[in-house]
């Protein structure tokens, strides 16, 4: 049985092939794509203390300037506690204009029905991801409406 000698041809087409792998490989990964995170900023929009200041929801809002999409989200945080809660999130495609002239808001209406019970007013057309229901500890109620600011 003879053994075929290692020559030049074969080299190449490995070389060839490995190459082509590694290409692929980090095309599939994205290294060639837009991977930086995008120029996204974040404001606090409301802050609302439950009636006798155990929770705090704080409505807030991200925007990036690659896209036009609006994240809206309100935060429950309970006193004490590190991590909030989240109890809305909406992603909506009408951010326009500057985020620190505040032409990117979303309406919404926080009030606190009690102090572990709180109600979300907001537009018909920017309806929650989540459902209506109960969120590190406090239950939300959601309405579509016309939305205010500070009730």
């Amino acid at each position: 049985m003879q053994i075929r000698a290692f020559n030049a041809r074969i080299a190449a087409f490995i070389g060839v092939v490995l190459g082509l792998t590694f290409i692929g490989g980090l095309f599939y990964i994205g290294y060639f794509g837009d991977w930086h995170e995008p120029d996204c900023e974040t404001y606090p929009v409301q802050v609302l203390a439950s009636p006798t200041g155990r929770w705090r929801a704080e409505q807030e809002q991200e925007a990036c300037a690659s896209t036009d999409q609006l994240r809206t989200r309100v935060l429950l945080t309970e006193t004490g506690r590190a991590e909030p809660a989240v109890a809305f999130l909406s992603v909506s495609g009408q951010a326009l204009g500057a985020m620190s002239a505040g032409q990117r808001s979303l309406s919404l209406g926080l009030r606190w029905e009690g102090d572990d019970q709180l109600l979300i007013i907001h537009p018909a057309n920017a309806a929650s991801q989540l459902p209506a229901g109960t969120y590190g500890g406090v239950k939300v109620h959601l309405q579509a409406g016309p939305a205010r600011g500070k009730p």
